[in-house]
């Protein structure tokens, strides 16, 4: 049986740094291969932003050098651009570097050379969107595989009643559109003042107002039962290259509203949540208006919940990685 080492993220304490290695392990075939699990402590020393610092080339030669003196199995599965030369490598993330160094730095390279250091690599992304990027950044078609991320329902789903709520969660203020969801707010305010409006990030200039509770930061378990309690989660984001968090909210029946862009756009569209153009504040604020109604939401919620499922179906997304450990281990 082929052994495979997959190297998770961790934090300084041993735990998972994000939701998205966290839900692949659910969908590894451990029938088929012998899998280890271990932790890739060279993350510790990654920044928590996303932008570069002084210290971001610092990270990256520790990170290279930590990565390369493990010992590992034949084949490794890590995520996040890891660099290890000769290794039959399945890589793991959810955007290219082109699109990384566009949404996050706002700068737009000419091209980037992930081509020279993954040449014999297979690439695992979550969305057509990062999809599309890798193969602008020189990967070949043969190479990119998008397989979902799977939903588990005890990772998502939480026991909450429905009160009549408009949520945002986003901790980047203007990559996760915290503007244009408070011009929402405001306005759906307006017009209806029995609507509750909840807004867990940072506010420049304060709490608003029209903002009935505000949360610079919650741990997950209680933004879940903020989601799942809402009829409304607004996702007016301008860069965001998967929607785990429209997840989260699908998951409670709650209306993912979002902005169409790159991979969020493409997340909700397909599990039946409702887009709407960038900075469309009409559209935003029809939408949330629209599926406040008791009627129009049951419908659309059952949707999304239904697609849900479907779409991220745990058997089906396993098999998709059966089939790529079996590629990368038959080279």
């Amino acid at each position: 049986m082929t052994k495979v080492t997959v190297l998770v993220p961790i934090d300084s304490s041993g735990f998972i740094r994000r939701l998205g290695p966290m839900l692949r392990l659910f969908s590894l075939p451990y029938n088929d291969f012998e899998i280890e699990v271990t932790g890739d402590v060279s993350s510790v020393v990654e920044s928590r932003s996303m932008s570069l610092d002084a210290l971001s080339g610092f990270r990256l030669v520790i990170k290279v050098l930590h990565d390369n003196l493990r010992k590992l199995n034949d084949v490794v599965h890590a995520f996040f651009w890891y660099i290890r030369p000769g290794t039959k490598l399945i890589l793991e993330t959810d955007q290219s570097p082109g699109q990384f160094f566009t949404g996050y730095l706002n700068m737009t390279p000419v091209k980037t050379p992930v081509r020279v250091l993954y040449k014999d690599s297979v690439i695992i992304t979550w969305s057509r969107w990062a999809r599309d990027g890798l193969l602008r950044d020189g990967f070949n078609d043969e190479q990119v595989k998008v397989v979902p991320l799977p939903y588990i329902e005890s990772l998502f789903k939480v026991k909450a009643a429905k009160i009549k709520a408009v949520a945002f969660v986003g901790y980047d203020y203007y990559r996760k559109g915290g503007d244009l969801a408070l011009k929402t707010m405001a306005v759906v305010k307006s017009i209806d003042s029995s609507v509750k409006t909840i807004y867990i990030g940072q506010i420049p200039y304060g709490k608003p107002r029209f903002i009935d509770e505000h949360y610079v930061y919650l741990p997950r378990p209680k933004v879940l039962k903020i989601l799942a309690e809402s009829i409304i989660a607004l996702a007016p984001s301008r860069h965001e290259a998967y929607g785990l968090a429209a997840m989260d909210a699908m998951a409670n029946k709650t209306i993912v509203v979002a902005t169409d862009v790159e991979g969020l756009g493409e997340f909700v569209k397909v599990n039946g949540g409702v887009v709407c153009p960038l900075g469309d504040l009409n559209c935003l604020v029809e939408s949330t208006l629209r599926y406040l109604n008791k009627r129009e939401y049951e419908a659309r919620a059952s949707l999304q919940l239904q697609r849900l499922m479907e779409n991220h179906n745990l058997g089906k997304i396993r098999n998709m990685m059966k089939e790529t450990y079996e590629e990368v281990s038959g080279k």
